[in-house]
């Protein structure tokens, strides 16, 4: 533990208690393993509820969540269903929402509990909040949660195109399956890279995960499995929820796009009583990458421990509260500030550039049609520099893609990738939300994918990359069913990259 995550909380409050483990039994007979920590005392007490599903290498319970024991909150840290001690087959997302809400009510039930509950995750476990985030019986007061949104397409897909940096390495250390001494990380490399991927886990892993297949099966966000059950039911949560939302993420964390999708969702009422806060950081909201972001901590009011207590505070005890509510608070990338920003997207106004030849990039319309072109070869693929749709920050390999703000090639080092540069712009101009470009392309393939990516080009000559997206023909300008495609015509892409600022 660091010392400024110590020395940023207040005193403690209480003593906290033995770890007590017990096997809660769900409503089907199966029993999770389910640790408890109480202050000292007499209670009953507010509860702060965790349901983790990475244990399987023996539970190891987050100390920044453990200690708010000290501060008078009885903690409820449970194993996922198939994970660690707990009973039943691990089968990712599906059994993740009843048995959430038969935890609460055994919570509801438990002598130690007041009758005020506050739910904690990040990643997999804000899933584990969000999807029962419907049916929250009245003593659940509070959300807060991190880096991972409702919208389950736009996490794993852009226009047709599958993110297998984000989910396929995830399948790999998740599915339960003994690598027989196959370093993990070689193996997520051969999986991302897997042809053809819908045969990657019976070749790779040894057994078919029909888990895994389906999100592959499903390119389209018009597919059934988007538009019935378990993954409709979540887009929809931001819309049904009636109580507060802290939410936490990161400009260059994988989620970032489906996170502002589910803040934006909520209504009105509940938006006004909640908070949402961007750092410059990935998906271990902490900066990653080449460029430095001076104050970009979480210290400080910026989505660290001492806000998750001062939340859970204002919520759970009525305590005062320390922060503003119906803002989204965002660090702003070069200014190197904190920014509240009382509605988002904010006012802005267009500015629109132009490409011109093979190579610039102007404001002015182009007078005379130009084109250029290059040759695609798959079996040559470009290799990803920075962005926020990786999750190989956790890697050191260097196979691994680097993910965040990373330095650029120079242009022209490869063939297949067109470089524009545009004149100097200036300091007048603040990017805030999401960049939107317009390519108008012809292929000699029936489909394949055209990517887009905005940099910044600093006064030293370095060039960092600011926002990035792709597109496939079949799935062009969000289309939620394959469109056709006559080789050699022109069409149109219209391509919405990530929000950033």
């Amino acid at each position: 533990m660091s010392d400024t995550f110590v020395n940023e909380l207040p005193d403690v409050r209480s003593v906290k208690g033995e770890r007590q483990d017990i096997r809660v039994r769900m409503k089907d007979g199966m029993h999770l393993m389910t640790h408890l920590w109480l202050p000292e005392g007499d209670g009953p007490w507010p509860v702060i509820l965790v349901r983790n599903p990475y244990v399987d290498e023996g539970f190891n319970p987050d100390p920044e969540v453990v200690l708010f024991a000290e501060y008078g909150y009885a903690v409820v840290i449970q194993e996922c269903r198939g994970r660690g001690a707990s009973e039943g087959v691990w089968v990712p997302f599906i059994h993740e929402r009843q048995d959430g809400l038969d935890t609460l009510d055994w919570i509801i039930a438990s002598p130690w509990c007041d009758g005020n509950i506050g739910l904690l995750g990040g990643s997999y476990l804000t899933f584990n909040q969000w999807v029962m985030a419907d049916s929250l019986p009245p003593q659940v007061k509070t959300l807060y949660l991190s880096v991972l949104g409702t919208e389950q397409y736009r996490f794993m897909y852009m226009d047709g195109m599958f993110r297998p940096d984000i989910y396929t390495g995830w399948v790999v250390t998740n599915s339960s399956t003994d690598l027989g001494g196959r370093n993990p990380k070689d193996v997520e490399e051969k999986a991302r890279s897997f042809r053809p991927p819908i045969s990657m886990d019976e070749s790779l892993l040894g057994k078919k995960l029909d888990w895994y297949r389906i999100f592959l099966q499903s390119p389209g966000a018009g597919d059934p499995l988007w538009q019935e059950g378990l993954w409709e039911r979540l887009s929809s949560m931001p819309e049904r929820v009636n109580i507060p939302v802290c939410m936490v993420g990161g400009w260059f964390d994988i989620a970032i796009d489906s996170m502002f999708a589910a803040y934006e969702k909520l209504r009105p009422e509940i938006r006004e009583r909640s908070r949402f806060i961007v750092g410059p950081w990935v998906h271990s909201l902490t900066p990653h990458g080449d460029r430095s972001f001076p104050g970009g901590t979480m210290q400080g009011g910026n989505g660290g421990t001492r806000e998750i207590l001062a939340w859970f505070d204002y919520m759970l005890k009525q305590m005062p509260c320390e922060n503003t509510l119906g803002i989204v608070k965002t660090y702003v990338i070069g200014e190197d500030r904190w920014q509240e920003w009382a509605s988002w997207p904010p006012e802005q106004q267009w500015q629109t550039y132009n490409l011109h030849g093979s190579s610039r990039l102007s404001t002015q319309a182009d007078e005379q049609q130009s084109s250029a072109s290059y040759i695609y070869d798959p079996l040559d693929p470009v290799i990803t520099a920075g962005g926020s749709g990786l999750l190989s920050v956790f890697g050191n390999a260097s196979t691994d893609p680097r993910t965040a703000c990373v330095l650029q090639p120079e242009p022209g080092y490869r063939q297949d990738v067109l470089s524009f540069l545009s004149g100097e712009i200036g300091n007048d101009l603040q990017i805030a939300g999401s960049i939107e470009a317009g390519l108008t392309v012809s292929s000699t393939a029936e489909d394949t994918a055209f990517t887009v990516k905005i940099s910044e080009v600093l006064p030293g000559g370095e060039t960092y990359n600011i926002a990035d997206g792709i597109t496939s023909l079949a799935y062009r300008n969000g289309s939620p069913s394959a469109l056709s495609y006559t080789p050699g015509s022109l069409t149109e892409l219209d391509l919405k990259l990530w929000p950033t600022v």
